[in-house]
């Protein structure tokens, strides 16, 4: 069953750049929206997939968090259908936060356990 969206999604993910990180290919990927952009990196990692997702407005400031419709789509879009994803959150004391309005999806681990 396709997931409906609450918002329309009006405009595509457009591949940016791809590059090569100590030695995982990342993909990156924008998408314009009616109050900036969203931008993507995906990249399959030694553990799994993993998607990271956030939002600049249009003077470039991280003014919000994506939505649950923008991750989704970013998901649905981006990711391999056949696979599980998580948003993890950890304890307080072990939450790390090195961009604040960034959201990331990771394959489910039950996949490489």
């Amino acid at each position: 069953m396709e997931r409906a969206p609450i918002t329309r999604q009006r405009s595509p993910w457009i591949e940016r750049e791809h590059a090569e990180f100590d030695g995982v290919y990342t993909e990156t990927y924008s998408r314009n929206v009616s109050d900036g952009t969203l931008w993507a990196f995906v990249a399959e990692e030694p553990q799994g997939w993993h998607l990271s997702i956030s939002f600049r407005d249009q003077r470039g400031r991280l003014t919000r968090y994506p939505t649950w419709d923008e991750i989704a789509h970013a998901r649905d879009a981006l990711l391999p259908a056949d696979v599980e994803f998580v948003m993890s959150l950890p304890k307080s004391g072990e939450y790390v936060a090195l961009h604040d309005t960034t959201f990331h999806l990771h394959e489910h681990p039950e996949r490489h356990a």
